[in-house]
């Protein structure tokens, strides 16, 4: 161990849930045709159907408005070389990272569907305002796709205008569908705290990474630069310290000295329950007294016993997974009444779908 890291694990996978599509571009698919009567139309071009859903051909086009974002959003987060990458899926099996994406663009498609269903249900309609904003946001979209784009995927701007507005329109059923369920997250669960941890290592550390306690001596001694330490912190004549104690951790020479940001139970995991407890205990802007553990000694300044700005976002993140789980409860639901003939495996036209490629 090389002083106490904080490690969080970002899946590469982007989550196949609504907003992930809808927060990159409001685009959706926008199926067949109806007559005046009300009679679908079914498109002439068939061999350009992806799939049948709720009575709806969804075009090769359609799906591409859908994947252009996403595509474009892994290539510049990860590389394009991400598609060549296999991810592990819960049940331990092993999935390419193309298939996965592929199966995630088409179920979010699926998704908009049975949002835009709801709309009356739900008493949900655009504004004027919303229309001008998706003439706005349609005139840009258009002019960045190449001649190429648009020949090969059959597109036209009145197929992104209409898809950008029924996109619009599923997210605002979706939106009144969170505001009816009222699903919030305090800030007591949301909690991030930072704190500086003025390090003092008792161990040394081989090239093989072996660690070697101390010998008493040496111990003592670090003891000592703890305590030290801890006087200059509370001392008024050193306010400039107490303000930056990285300041110290340069003078001590402590590597593995550093700021961290942590939620409770990360607290408890790396340090342990005493010094969880004790840390809470602290008020902002306060410092603990000289703290062993089974690593060294710490003197701990607490920053933000609740970091304003990380707590926000991690509590914004624990309510969309919240919401998004909610959702997808009653999606699967209106799945079984909508369309249960469909399934992912056998209704999408894989070879109509390649047309599109994820790793050009």
């Amino acid at each position: 161990m090389t002083g106490y890291t904080k490690k969080k694990a970002y899946g590469l996978r982007l989550s196949a849930l609504l907003l992930a599509l809808l927060l990159v571009f409001p685009l959706t698919a926008c199926g067949g045709k109806t007559d005046s009567t009300g009679t679908e139309q079914i498109d002439e071009k068939a061999e350009d159907t992806v799939f049948r859903f709720m009575g709806q051909n969804i075009s090769l086009g359609e799906v591409y408005l859908y994947a252009k974002p996403v595509i474009e959003d892994y290539d510049k987060t990860y590389g394009k070389d991400i598609w060549l990458m296999s991810v592990q899926l819960e049940d331990g099996t092993k999935q390419d990272m193309q298939s996965l994406t592929r199966k995630d663009v088409i179920e979010n498609i699926v998704k908009v569907k049975l949002l835009l269903s709801k709309a009356s249900e739900y008493g949900v309609s655009l504004t004027d305002e919303d229309r001008s904003q998706v003439e706005i946001q349609t005139e840009a979209f258009w002019k960045n796709l190449t001649d190429e784009q648009i020949d090969e995927m059959h597109l036209n701007r009145d197929l992104v205008q209409t898809c950008i507005e029924e996109n619009l329109l599923a997210t605002r059923v979706y939106e009144t569908m969170m505001d009816e369920a009222g699903i919030e997250i305090s800030d007591e669960t949301a909690r991030e705290t930072t704190f500086f941890d003025l390090y003092f290592p008792c161990y040394t550390e081989q090239s093989d990474g072996v660690l070697i306690p101390m010998g008493g001596a040496e111990k003592q001694e670090q003891y000592d630069k703890a305590v030290q330490a801890y006087n200059t912190l509370v001392s008024p004549a050193e306010d400039n310290v107490k303000k930056d104690p990285s300041l110290l951790a340069s003078y001590y020479n402590l590597k593995d000295a550093t700021y961290y940001t942590m939620t409770p139970e990360e607290i408890k995991t790396t340090y342990g329950k005493d010094v969880y407890e004790m840390l809470y205990k602290l008020e902002d802007g306060s410092c603990s007294l000289v703290t062993e553990t089974e690593y060294g000694y710490h003197v701990f300044c607490m920053k933000a016993l609740t970091d304003r700005e990380a707590t926000d976002k991690r509590k914004a993140r624990l309510e969309r997974d919240k919401r998004n789980e909610y959702f997808n409860q009653i999606y699967l639901n209106w799945l079984k009444t909508s369309d249960p003939n469909y399934h992912y495996e056998d209704s999408v036209n894989r070879e109509v779908y390649a047309q599109i490629q994820f790793d050009y």
